[in-house]
């Protein structure tokens, strides 16, 4: 089968969860013998070469910011999706066209909701699948009321109504919607007043095939793309709220930020105590001696795949409510340790610092959830199978 993937930016290098995860499934699809045509969005002309020969074909298309700025706005006043409309391209709608009558695909792939109007301009609603990852909508709702620039808290506040509204009418018309969490579908199918049969498949991980002879003690890693939202709230959360606790305990620890494009603000953060990394090479190298991870999130939707890999390389992981939810395997203080309150929370992370046995017990059961139920072959199995289905 000959499968075409969209995606809204080029997938290497692998920086981010939402990479991640499509190149992943790309390789579960390539494993099962289909043949792969990769359209993606750039935001520059020079595009890095994939690590390894994943895609049969690789059609780039540059997207100008000014032209997505205009594009944004215009949407905006048309009451139509901001995101959609920044990532609006007449040439990469030129590209698809080309595509769907020279290749003849068999199965699209929309990666994220923002590319499904490319899809629906086709007319192939009926062999696509939104990897729609995350309900967006919930995303923007808690993005809505967490403390910010007032503006931004307006614009996320207007966007959550026009996301939810187009979600639904993604759902009604495309023939397979994935979703990584219950949770999320369940808050989809809420919303929606429906019982639409949409698809679970969520995050799997590499995990580390023997774990850390030894760590650092004073070594506190967070690990995730720091262009998002949640991940720069989790960050300032955690150093402005739960790190001097920390310190008050153990003066001498040290908080890594592992992750690509740290904004101008998370780069401020950096001293003798934090260590903004901006992104790595070897992920693995770079946090595999941590004492511990931690996963502060309050503003998310869907399964977090830092949790995920931060387990699969052996480190205990701090987590809160808001993440825990979406893992069901997670078991407070067996196998992750759950804090929904700063003071708990630090409290935890010197347990972790200062228990050698407590901390390798959690190590140990934390990475065997992952290896027992997190591979990315067992959570995509059946991926590429279509249901047809009436319209709602």
């Amino acid at each position: 089968m000959t499968i075409c993937i969209l995606t809204p930016r080029y997938p290497f290098p692998e920086n981010g969860g939402d990479v991640l995860r499509i190149n992943n499934i790309a390789r579960y699809l390539k494993s099962q013998g289909h043949r792969l045509l990769l359209l993606s969005l750039t935001e520059t002309t020079q595009v890095a070469p994939p690590a390894e020969i994943l895609y049969d074909e690789i059609v780039t298309v540059p997207l100008q910011k000014w032209r997505s700025y205009l594009n944004a706005l215009r949407y905006l006043l048309l009451g139509k999706t901001i995101q959609c409309g920044y990532y609006h391209s007449a040439s990469y709608m030129r590209q698809l066209r080309r595509i769907h009558e020279t290749q003849r695909p068999d199965l699209y792939i929309s990666h994220l909701l923002r590319m499904t109007p490319y899809l629906s301009r086709l007319g192939v609603e009926q062999q696509s699948i939104v990897e729609m990852t995350d309900a967006l909508s919930k995303t923007y709702t808690l993005a809505s009321q967490s403390k910010g620039n007032l503006l931004m808290k307006f614009v996320y506040r207007l966007e959550q109504k026009r996301i939810q509204r187009y979600e639904q009418q993604v759902i009604r018309r495309f023939s397979k919607v994935v979703l990584v969490s219950q949770s999320d579908i369940d808050y989809l199918q809420r919303v929606g007043n429906h019982h639409a049969p949409l698809a679970f498949h969520t995050n799997g991980v590499e995990c580390a095939s023997v774990l850390p002879a030894s760590y650092n003690p004073l070594k506190i890693c967070f690990i995730g793309n720091m262009r998002t939202l949640q991940n720069q709230d989790a960050v300032f959360h955690f150093v402005q709220d739960i790190f001097p606790l920390i310190l008050q305990k153990i003066p001498a620890a040290k908080f890594y930020i592992v992750g690509a494009q740290p904004s101008a603000k998370v780069q401020a953060l950096a001293s003798d105590n934090i260590i903004v990394t901006g992104f790595v090479d070897d992920l693995h190298a770079a946090v595999s001696d941590a004492c511990l991870a931690v996963a502060p999130v309050r503003v998310a939707a869907g399964i977090q795949n830092k949790v995920l890999v931060a387990m699969g390389y052996g480190l205990p992981v701090v987590m809160t409510p808001t993440i825990a939810q979406a893992i069901p395997e997670v078991q407070d203080g067996v196998n992750a340790h759950v804090c929904a309150d700063a003071g708990q929370f630090a409290q935890t992370c010197v347990r972790l610092m200062t228990d050698a046995a407590h901390r390798k017990a959690m190590a140990v059961a934390g990475h065997d959830m992952v290896v027992h139920a997190y591979s990315w072959n067992e959570k995509l199995a059946g991926y590429e199978k279509l249901t047809y289905r009436e319209k709602l």
